[in-house]
């Protein structure tokens, strides 16, 4: 961990931040079974987490695998509720103000301000643009997976 972010660590890590994380992770899922048992004490869990990472006893939990038909077959991995919202504090906190402000400017994936129409909206724009200079040009679209280095 950088000397930045080691710095801020801990003033970051409160009760407050950790229930906005809540909110965020709950959002669209409130009437699920965990969430619901998790809200219901609230205060005691979020102490809880925070108690645990600062003593360095945290330690993320199984994920659950299912499977998800629509649109096509796929492998679905989540996270226990307690470990999201983690997650959600985490990359709230860090991630977004270290990291986000260093991505290329045609990074929209997950970004706020920055969803599917945006990239949609960004592509036509330079495919206008290399129509106009080049007339005929390519457009390459792949999915890279598996990557291995010899």
């Amino acid at each position: 961990m950088s000397k930045t972010i080691k710095k801020c660590f801990y003033e970051k890590l409160t009760f407050k931040k950790m229930l906005e994380a809540h909110i965020r992770a709950r959002k669209g899922k409130a009437n699920k079974k965990e969430i619901v048992l998790f809200e219901m004490d609230l205060e005691t869990n979020i102490i809880r987490i925070i108690d645990d990472i600062k003593e360095g006893k945290y330690y993320f939990g199984e994920y659950r695998t299912f499977i998800v038909y629509e649109p096509k077959e796929r492998l679905i991995k989540s996270l226990p509720y307690r470990d999201r919202i983690v997650h959600q504090w985490y990359v709230e906190e860090f991630i977004k103000p270290y990291f986000c402000q260093r991505f290329i400017i045609d990074t929209y994936a997950c970004l706020d301000g920055r969803g599917t129409h945006a990239a949609v909206y960004s592509l036509q724009k330079k495919m206008r643009k290399m129509k106009r200079i080049y007339s005929n040009y390519y457009v390459l679209k792949c999915d890279v997976k598996n990557i291995s280095i010899v």
